[in-house]
């Protein structure tokens, strides 16, 4: 099943506390106004398993990371819904293009 991760992107920078496959991770946003990017890091129980994924329109933003422990087992993408295969920037993320998570791999 393939779902849309909802982004309440009010600031900067925010946490989205999100299940995943059964787990809840900790998903940290912050937006570099220098790069034009956003930034996230997941973590676990205050634990962070990985820092610093550069979200770009991507199929498969974490699948590199595979062999660390306790990571989601799906892939987490980025998705522009027009098709003009655009990052999220500080003015469409969460809303024209969204972050997904697949859980059937």
């Amino acid at each position: 099943m393939k779902y849309t991760i909802p982004v309440s992107e009010t600031t900067d920078a925010f946490i989205e506390q999100v299940e995943l496959d059964g787990d809840i991770y900790d998903l940290s946003f912050r937006w570099n106004a220098r790069d034009h990017h956003w930034f996230l890091d997941i973590g676990q129980d205050e634990v962070v398993l990985i820092a610093g994924i550069k979200l770009v329109n991507s199929p498969d933003l974490i699948g590199e990371f595979g062999r660390i422990e306790d990571l989601p087992p799906g892939v987490l993408s980025v998705e522009d819904l027009d098709g003009n295969y655009a990052d999220p920037d500080d003015m469409n993320f969460g809303d024209r293009v969204q972050l997904r998570y697949d859980e059937n791999v």
